[in-house]
C-alpha cells in the first residue's frame, strides 16, 4: 500500500507542476491603413474590429505578464505597421490578437500610420476556446523612431578566385548605411562587414569555394531592414597551392629485369586544390639516361608504370583549369625492395546502407602513417572512390554503396613515401564479403598437435557473415581464433595424447552464430614420428657398431695378429715334410724343345694338372695321357692308381722359356720319362 501511495503522490506532483508551468508562443501582427476603423463618437480611437470600441471606452485591466518582449516597426514604402511579442499563457490555446490605437487629439484612422505620427498602442488577445480577453500595457509609439528600411534585393555578383563583388537595390527610400554578411557553405558562423554604398567587394575568400551572402540597410536614425534573400556564389578557380603527398611501391617478377612501379598519391584538400582537379601528370626519368624520360596523364589517384632495376626521378603534378600545382619529386631506386607489407585479415560486412571494412589490428610491419582505401563497382571500374584513414585504426565505413552492385575493395598501407602492395576483396551490400569457406579437412595429427586446412571460394553466402572463427573443443577446454581469406591452415599445439577433440568453423552474424564445417579427431597414444625418432638412431647405431666390429677384426688380424702359414695345408708342404722322402742329389730335366714347337705370335703357356701324393722311395710317378686344351695348354694327369689323398688341383702357369732352356726340379724320381717318346700316345 505504501508503494502504491507513493506512486499516486508522484503522479499528482507531476500534473501539478505541469499545470503551473506556463506555455508561450511567438505572435506577430501587421496592419495597414485600410485595416483600421473609426469608433464613431470616439474620434481619437482607431481599431481593427468594431467590437474593440466598447473595450476602448472602459478602463482596461492590463496583464503585462502575458505580453513579453514586444517590438514594433514601420515600413514607409508599404505603409505597414508590424509588432512582434511573446504570448504567455497557462494553457496552450489558440488566440486572436488586435490593435487599439489611441491619440490625445482627433485623428482620421487611415492617416494615423504615417512617418510623423505618435500614439498609444494596446494589444488585445482573445482566446478562441473560452473567449477570455487579455490586454497589454499601453505602449507609446513614435513612428519616426521605428521606421524600418525596406528589405534590399541583391542584383548581381561578380567573382574572382578570392573575391566577390556584390550589388544590391534598396528601393525608392534612400538609405544611409548597409551591412553585408557572408559565410562559407560548410560553416555556421557569419562574417559581417559594413558599407555605405553599392556595389561592395568582399575580399580574402578561398578559391573555388561556395559562399552564402545577404544584405541589410537602414536610415540614418531608423531601424535595420530585414536581411535580403540569401544568395549563393562560388569563387573561381586558381592554380593548386600545394604539392601532392606521394608514395611508391616496387613489384618484381623475379628473374626479369622489368619491374612495376606503383605510384600512389593523396587528393588535395579543397583549400589547396583551389578548383576542380582535372587530372594528374606523371613524369619518370632514369637518372643515368635522361633521354628516356616519359610522361603520362591520369584521372586516378594512382599510376602503375614499367621500369627497370635502376634509379628514377619521379615527378607528379595536379592540375585544374587555372594551372598546375607545385611539383612533387621523388627519387626511386627500382632495384631495391622495402618492408611495407600488405594488410592481413581483410574482411567486409554490410552495416545499414554502407559497408564496414576491417583488417588485422596487429598490423605492425612498420609504423604505418595511414591506410588508403580504394573501391569501385564491378560494372563501372573506371569510377574509383578513395578514402584515407589514420594508421592507428583498423576499420572504415564506406558510404554511397548501391544495393544491387558488387564492389572491389583494396587497402594500401602507407608509410611516408613508401606504400605496400594492396590487399583486395569483393563485397556487396546484401551479402557482405563475397567469399565462403570450402574443403575443410584434417592434414596431420600427432600425439600433441593437429593441423587443419581449408580453402576459400567466391560465392554469395546465404547470410551476411561478420567473421569466421576456427574453434577447437576438447575435454581440457576450448580454443578459438578468427580466420580471414589470407589464412588457409592452422596448427593446434600442446594437445593431450589419446584424447578426443572436435574442430569446427563457426560463422558469426549480427544476431546469431552457425557451424560451417566440423571434424572429430583422436590424438594417438604413441606418435609415428616419435617412434621413428627413436628407431632410426638405434638402427644407425647398430649398423655403425657392426661395421666397426667387422673392420676392427680385419685390421687386428692383418696388422696385430697375422695368421702364420701351416705347411700341412699345402701339397708341397706335405711332400717336403714327408720323413720317407730321400733325395739323391740328381737333377731331373725336362727337355721341352723336343715336345712342342711354340709359335711366338700366339699366347703360349703350359698348364700341368697333377695329383701329388707322398712318394716313397720305391714308388714311381707314372705319367698319364698328355692332353692339349685351348691354345697350347697341356694337361698333366697322374696315374689313377696312385694312392694319394684327395686334394684340389694345382695349376701352374709356366712362362715362355727361351730356346735350350730347362725346367729343373730337385728330387729323386726313379723313372725319367722322355716326353718326345710318348707323343704318339
Amino acid at each position: 500500500m505504501s508503494g502504491r501511495g507513493s506512486l499516486c503522490v508522484l503522479i499528482c506532483v507531476f500534473f501539478f507542476c505541469c499545470a503551473l508551468k506556463s506555455v508561450f508562443s511567438i505572435q506577430e501582427l501587421t496592419v495597414t491603413g485600410k485595416d483600421l476603423k473609426d469608433c464613431g463618437k470616439q474620434k481619437n480611437v482607431c481599431v481593427m474590429s468594431s467590437a474593440d470600441c466598447l473595450a476602448a471606452s472602459d478602463v482596461l485591466t492590463a496583464t503585462p505578464e502575458s505580453f513579453v518582449n514586444m517590438s514594433c516597426h514601420y515600413l514607409v514604402h508599404e505603409e505597414s505597421f508590424t509588432c512582434r511579442w511573446i504570448q504567455m499563457s497557462e494553457i496552450r490555446t489558440e488566440t486572436v490578437s488586435t490593435f487599439i490605437f489611441r491619440r490625445t487629439d482627433d485623428v482620421y484612422c487611415p492617416s494615423i500610420l504615417n512617418f510623423f505620427s505618435r500614439f498609444n498602442l494596446t494589444i488585445k488577445s482573445k482566446s478562441v476556446i473560452d473567449q477570455k480577453e487579455q490586454f497589454s500595457d499601453v505602449y507609446p509609439v513614435y513612428m519616426e523612431e521605428i521606421v524600418q528600411a525596406p528589405r534590399p534585393v541583391i542584383m548581381s555578383v561578380n567573382v574572382t578566385d578570392s573575391s566577390v563583388n556584390v550589388t544590391w537595390n534598396s528601393g525608392i527610400i534612400t538609405v544611409t548605411k548597409c551591412r553585408i554578411r557572408y559565410k562559407h557553405l560548410n560553416t555556421e558562423s557569419w562574417t559581417e562587414t559594413a558599407s555605405n554604398e553599392s556595389p561592395f567587394v568582399i575580399e580574402g575568400l578561398q578559391a573555388f569555394s561556395e559562399y552564402r551572402l545577404s544584405v541589410s540597410c537602414a536610415h540614418e536614425s531608423g531601424r535595420w531592414s530585414d536581411w535580403s534573400d540569401e544568395t549563393r556564389v562560388k569563387t573561381s578557380e586558381s592554380s593548386p597551392s600545394a604539392s601532392l603527398s606521394l608514395s611508391y611501391y616496387v613489384a618484381s617478377d623475379g628473374n626479369s629485369g622489368v619491374r612495376q612501379l606503383l605510384l600512389l598519391w593523396k587528393a588535395l584538400d579543397v583549400t589547396d586544390a583551389r578548383g576542380l582537379i582535372r587530372g594528374y601528370e606523371v613524369s619518370y626519368m632514369p637518372i643515368k639516361q635522361p633521354s628516356l624520360k616519359k610522361t603520362i596523364h591520369t584521372a586516378e589517384l594512382k599510376a602503375v608504370v614499367l621500369v627497370r632495376a635502376e634509379e628514377y626521378e619521379v615527378t607528379v603534378w595536379a592540375f585544374n583549369s587555372a594551372g598546375h600545382s607545385p611539383p612533387r619529386r621523388l627519387r626511386v631506386d627500382a632495384s631495391r625492395s622495402h618492408d611495407v607489407r600488405s594488410v592481413k585479415g581483410l574482411w567486409v560486412y554490410s552495416e545499414g546502407s554502407s559497408l564496414r571494412i576491417r583488417w588485422d589490428r596487429d598490423f605492425s610491419a612498420v609504423n604505418v602513417s595511414e591506410f588508403a582505401i580504394e573501391w569501385s563497382a564491378v560494372t563501372n571500374p573506371i569510377r574509383k572512390h578513395w578514402q584515407r584513414v589514420d594508421g592507428s585504426t583498423f576499420t572504415a565505413r564506406l558510404t554511397g554503396i548501391e544495393p544491387d552492385e558488387n564492389y572491389t575493395i583494396s587497402v594500401f598501407p602507407v608509410y611516408d613515401s613508401l606504400c605496400g602492395p594492396p590487399t583486395s576483396i569483393s563485397a556487396s551490400l546484401q551479402h557482405g564479403a563475397l567469399l565462403d569457406l570450402d574443403r575443410f579437412r584434417l592434414v596431420n595429427v600427432t600425439q600433441s598437435s593437429l593441423v587443419v586446412q581449408w580453402t576459400w571460394k567466391e560465392a554469395k553466402p546465404r547470410v551476411n557473415v561478420r567473421q569466421y572463427r576456427l574453434v577447437l573443443e576438447g575435454a581440457h577446454g576450448k580454443e578459438s581464433l578468427s580466420v580471414f581469406p589470407d589464412k588457409q591452415q592452422h596448427t593446434f599445439d600442446q594437445l593431450h595424447a589419446n584424447a578426443k577433440y572436435s574442430v569446427y568453423i563457426q560463422g558469426e552474424t549480427t544476431t546469431w552464430n552457425f557451424s560451417k564445417a566440423s571434424l572429430d579427431v583422436n590424438t594417438p597414444l604413441i606418435d609415428y614420428d616419435e617412434m621413428m625418432r627413436f628407431a632410426v638412431p638405434v638402427v644407425l647405431l647398430l649398423l655403425i657398431f657392426g661395421i666397426f666390429s667387422v673392420s676392427s677384426r680385419t685390421i687386428f688380424r692383418e696388422y696385430f695378429f697375422p695368421i702364420v702359414a701351416n705347411p700341412r695345408y699345402s701339397l708341397i708342404g706335405r711332400w717336403l715334410l714327408n720323413p720317407h722322402l730321400k733325395g739323391s742329389g740328381k737333377i731331373c730335366v725336362l727337355k721341352l724343345e723336343s715336345l712342342f714347337q711354340f709359335d711366338q705370335q700366339e699366347k703360349n703357356f703350359i698348364q700341368v694338372e697333377r695329383r701329388v701324393s707322398l712318394i716313397s722311395e720305391h714308388e714311381e710317378v707314372i705319367p698319364s695321357k698328355i692332353s692339349t686344351t685351348g691354345e697350347g695348354t697341356t694337361l698333366w694327369k697322374p696315374n689313377s692308381d696312385a694312392h694319394a689323398p684327395f686334394s684340389l688341383p694345382e695349376y701352374v702357369d709356366l712362362p715362355l722359356l727361351a730356346d735350350n732352356s730347362d725346367y729343373v726340379q730337385t728330387g729323386q724320381i726313379s723313372t725319367v720319362v722322355h716326353l718326345s717318346e710318348k707323343t704318339s700316345d
